[in-house]
């Protein structure tokens, strides 16, 4: 009798039980957001990223076994269309049972227009995608990454909860940090992909000019010629580019100039993908802008 009842019990149990006492499979599609997801999720399971090559999220090809992620995943978090251009069209092939967060959208998010038109997703052209390049952007999406974790697997909700404490103490020091870092610097530079303007604007940077919008489009010999001539005027002496490669214009725009060219990488292509991968890329931005300024 004893035996019967106890298995009924578990039965019963195992009824009960969440659908999600397992984790939830997560899929990431950079590694900023996987950066803050991995973190919220720290102890419980790893979030998938998708885009694992330097390419451009703008113009990005799904491999197959990036496309079956996806697809396997209950959860997906995406930056949104101005950024990651090809994931409208694969989220409309997926099962309608999954559920997708493009942090884009978060409520409260400050949001920059871009500083030029571009040819990115028509509904939100006018939105520099960079966003992650704040940190008050990054406390807000870390709340709504564990808003959206909770809300779908409320078994660990208070482990996602004490993630979620612990990365907004960690944002905070770290933007402390950059702003004690950068204090002062305000000499003005080059831009050559305009991409930083979230990091600019929260630490006081100034930023003079940039070659190109992102949109890869070769500028003009009229408007090289103009940059040129910015150059020559302010007496800048420092161009910052994007990582990986450096663009062969660059010598051409800092050729006879006391002007010295650094690299940046707001996407974290020379980062190890991890809990503290959005921390290396502020703390190493930090110290790119803070040894030329």
């Amino acid at each position: 009798m004893h035996r019967s009842l106890t298995l009924y019990l578990l039965f019963i149990l195992a009824f009960l039980t969440p659908a999600y006492a397992e984790p939830v499979k997560v899929a990431v599609t950079v590694k900023p957001v996987r950066s803050f997801v991995s973190g919220t999720m720290k102890g419980i399971g790893e979030p998938v990223l998708i885009m694992t090559t330097s390419a451009s999220p703008h113009h990005y090809t799904l491999r197959p076994s990036e496309r079956r992620a996806l697809a396997d995943a209950d959860l997906i978090f995406w930056v949104g269309p101005e950024l990651e251009t090809f994931m409208p069209r694969i989220l409309h092939s997926l099962d309608r049972s999954t559920t997708h967060t493009a942090l884009i959208e978060s409520a409260g998010l400050v949001h920059l227009p871009a500083r030029t038109t571009h040819h990115l997703a028509k509904a939100h052209a006018h939105i520099d995608p960079h966003i992650w390049l704040s940190a008050d952007n990054a406390h807000i999406m870390v709340d709504e990454i564990a808003g959206k974790l909770i809300k779908l697997d409320a078994a660990h909700a208070d482990r996602y909860e004490a993630n979620r404490e612990r990365l907004q103490r960690r944002i905070t020091e770290t933007d402390d940090q950059i702003r004690r870092q950068l204090s002062g610097k305000t000499s003005a530079f080059l831009s050559y992909h305009d991409a930083y303007q979230y990091f600019e604007q929260a630490y006081g940077l100034n930023n003079a000019g940039f070659v190109s919008s992102g949109d890869e489009i070769s500028p003009s010999a009229r408007y090289v010629h103009e940059i040129r001539e910015l150059i020559r005027n302010k007496q800048l002496h420092c161009l910052f580019y994007e990582a990986p490669n450096r663009p062969a214009l660059v010598n051409t725009l800092t050729h006879d100039f006391d002007i010295e060219a650094f690299e940046l990488d707001a996407i974290g292509i020379r980062h190890e993908a991890g809990e503290s991968t959005w921390f290396e890329i502020m703390h190493q931005l930090a110290e790119t802008y803070k040894s030329c300024l």
